[in-house]
């Protein structure tokens, strides 16, 4: 489960060591979630009322579970090869499509991927960051809401892992103006 359920253990450890009530992981954790949707103000975008007992829970997956995983094999992928990466133009001019994006998500769309996830992702943006792999804007890059990615990390992955790694499906939902969708169409890209 992620960073939330060793949290919950610490909470429920907390809680049986001072004789607290609801010390286990599983109470820990919906108080966790119940307290999160409250900070939400019970928004319906992440939180969802359980059926049976009205209990608010926050919402594991909002996004596209095969798209995830195979998301963050693609990093584990990425960095297993050495993290080699396209040249700063190419990064750049993939980069100024997703800048005028409607798709680009800045902001809580970060919140609904799983702690397993997350860590994935910070690892490959230290990797990023420390092979100083930076291109203008990059502050304004977000999540693509069309096919789950990490823009800033995308950007940089050479076209033989983004076709190894691309599905149809999320070829079809991408816009015809975002540039995974030309240079996966097109036979001459780099």
């Amino acid at each position: 489960m992620g960073l939330v359920w060793e949290l919950a253990t610490q909470i429920a450890d907390f809680r049986a060591g001072n004789g607290l009530p609801r010390a286990t992981p599983r109470e820990a954790l919906a108080d966790i979630e119940a307290y999160s949707c409250e900070r939400l103000h019970d928004d319906p975008n992440w939180c969802v009322a359980q059926k049976k007992t009205g209990v608010r829970a926050a919402q594991s997956h909002r996004l596209n579970a095969a798209n995830l995983a195979g998301g963050a094999r693609t990093l584990i992928e990425w960095l297993g090869t050495g993290a080699e990466a396209v040249n700063i133009p190419i990064a750049q001019a993939r980069a100024n499509v997703c800048l005028t994006c409607d798709r680009n998500k800045l902001g809580h769309h970060w919140m609904k991927l799983t702690g397993d996830i997350v860590r994935a992702i910070a690892d490959q943006m230290r990797v990023k960051e420390q092979r100083k792999l930076r291109v203008e804007n990059e502050e304004a890059l977000g999540v693509c809401s069309a096919c789950d990615c990490t823009i800033p990390l995308k950007i940089w992955l050479k076209r033989d892992i983004l076709a190894e790694r691309t599905s149809q499906e999320v070829l079809n939902n991408l816009p015809e103006w975002c540039w995974l969708k030309h240079e996966l169409q097109s036979p001459f890209t780099a």
